[in-house]
């Protein structure tokens, strides 16, 4: 059954199109997901169908009648001052209104007496009430709940007061209890450990409905969607496959399209010669045969230009490697019997072993909270928390770190002024090295403290590029960009030939990666040989 219908929607800002003539239809059961560089109008688009932003042309239906849930990336910034548990109930809006009524109904019976039309309508309402699931409401929420691996003591606390990943966990677990006929996810798994993506796959699969998705994870496209829409371009593409089936069909369709262009080009290029050749003979010799002949030509090549093949316009890339000091210890990292203390006594590190050589590609996962981050401030030497144990690092180790949370000395330093003086170079080169990371005119000027998640890892990622080192140490890198951005970094990291220590819930990337996977759970490690898929099964072996 039909849910949603796109027809030829288009969008422009005031500043040229952002997409034109966007169209699909989704069925019950069906998932598509939308990919695209930064700013191409994804997160524009789903906004469209759920009707927060207005539509240029074209159309958007949607069922009648059908339930739609929308989650925004930029929900943690909402503000509510109600416990987190009657803000989840605001997914069941029609049940709590049937309650009140029949709350309302009951108490007329009691006060006035029964009678057999009062009666009726109590009863009818009670048997729809339950029928549409009125009694299992506390149960539902349980049920998303414990899915998401949330702490249920979050249910009596303020909204207000969660952090900003706690935040983003209520507020899709309230998208999942709308239980809804079409499903807007941008960005669903930001926020997400790999446990929780993973039940979110799972509830995915088995979901009914049509669902539309925004995300840069790879591996969840590639989970969850069996079309994919290519919003890059103003003419946007979309493919019957998973996220692995788009690159592959995408590759080939820009190799096509290459290559058409050439053959246009050719037959461009040989009409307008021929259309000379006779006008000019015709002239000379006062021909109209040849001048006819010119004419019918010249109608020939319109109709061609009329159709004319663009080549593919092809997203500039980030050039950037890693500036390496080659020479280095055997022994990069080496941690001895290592217990770390939180404030409040407890120990979220307990007698931890582990070495890490030279030229290791190490990825740590766990949930979060167990760890992973304190163990890299530890080994960074910036830990403030109670630690006891040997830390050792090679004395010719040299790290380039990517915090997950970046901050800058100072906040309303303009990203020129900080990089420069971050670097030690002259304004001119400064401004090339920026640009590589599309930064330009107008962005160096901005203060660092209005840069997006995005722009605070590009430019972080620009000043550590500059700098020789020889073990990279990474924070959740792939958080906040974009795919193309992320292929961009992988391809530096091919080249890079030092040591790669990461923290990633980016099982494409530690995939890509690891060759060794350290688990972090219960204060304790393990660790596994390769990448995620070899860690899930050799994991699933112990059990």
């Amino acid at each position: 059954m039909l849910i949603l219908d796109v027809n030829k929607v288009s969008k422009d800002f005031g500043q040229g199109p952002l997409f034109e003539e966007v169209s699909f239809f989704l069925n019950e059961g069906e998932s598509l997901s939308i990919v695209g560089s930064n700013g191409c109008g994804k997160s524009t688009l789903l906004k469209m169908i759920a009707g927060l932003v207005k539509v240029d042309s074209g159309s958007i239906n949607i069922k009648r009648g059908a339930k739609v849930a929308y989650l925004d990336q930029t929900g943690s910034s909402i503000s509510d001052d109600r416990k987190v548990d009657l803000l989840l109930k605001d997914a069941f809006s029609d049940l709590i209104d049937m309650e009140a009524r029949l709350s309302q109904l009951q108490n007329e019976l009691e006060r006035d007496g029964t009678n057999d039309i009062a009666m009726s309508k109590y009863c009818n309402l009670l048997d729809k009430f339950a029928k549409a699931g009125g009694y299992d409401i506390d149960y539902k929420i349980d049920s998303v709940i414990t899915g998401l691996n949330i702490d249920k003591d979050i249910l009596n606390k303020s909204y207000n007061d969660l952090s900003g990943g706690e935040k983003s966990l209520v507020q899709l677990a309230k998208a999942l209890l709308v239980q809804p006929d079409l499903f807007l996810l941008d960005e669903p798994t930001n926020h997400l450990d790999i446990a929780r993506i993973e039940w979110l796959e799972s509830y995915i699969k088995n979901f009914k409905g049509a669902i539309v998705i925004v995300s840069h994870d790879r591996y969840f496209l590639d989970k969850v969607s069996n079309r994919i829409l290519d919003l890059d371009g103003l003419e946007p593409k979309m493919y019957f496959t998973n996220y692995s089936g788009y690159m592959v069909e995408k590759a080939a369709y820009l190799e096509k399209q290459i290559s058409d262009f050439k053959i246009q080009q050719k037959i461009i290029k040989r009409l307008q010669e021929r259309i000379k050749y006779f006008s000019e003979l015709g002239m000379q010799k006062n021909s109209s045969t040849l001048c006819d002949r010119a004419k019918a030509l010249q109608t020939q090549l319109d109709r061609i230009l009329e159709h004319k093949i663009e080549l593919p316009k092809q997203r500039k890339k980030l050039d950037f490697g890693f500036g390496e000091e080659r020479k280095t210890s055997k022994r990069i990292i080496e941690v001895r019997d290592l217990n770390v203390w939180l404030p409040n006594g407890k120990k979220i590190l307990e007698n931890v072993n582990l070495m890490i050589n030279s030229k290791e590609r190490i990825a740590i996962v766990g949930s979060n909270g167990s760890g992973k981050s304190t163990f890299i401030k530890t080994i960074m030497g910036v830990q403030t928390l109670k630690f006891s144990g040997e830390v050792f690092v090679g004395p010719s180790v040299k790290i380039g770190y990517l915090p997950q949370i970046i901050t800058f000395p100072d906040d309303n330093e303009q990203v020129l002024e900080y990089f420069k003086g971050e670097v030690g170079i002259d304004e001119r080169r400064a401004r090339q090295i920026l640009a590589g990371f599309h930064f330009y005119k107008e962005d160096v000027t901005k203060k660092v403290k209005n840069l997006s998640g995005g722009e605070k890892i590009r430019l972080k990622l620009a000043e550590l590029l500059q700098k020789k080192i020889n073990t990279l140490i990474f924070d959740e890198p792939t958080n906040h960009i974009d795919i193309p951005t992320k292929e961009v970094l992988e391809s530096a990291i091919d080249d890079f030939e030092g040591t790669l220590i990461f923290i990633s819930h980016d099982r494409y990337f530690i995939n890509k990666f690891a060759d060794r996977t350290i688990e972090f759970e219960n204060g304790k490690v393990h660790s596994y040989l390769g990448g995620y898929d070899n860690y899930k099964k050799e994991k699933a072996k112990n059990k």
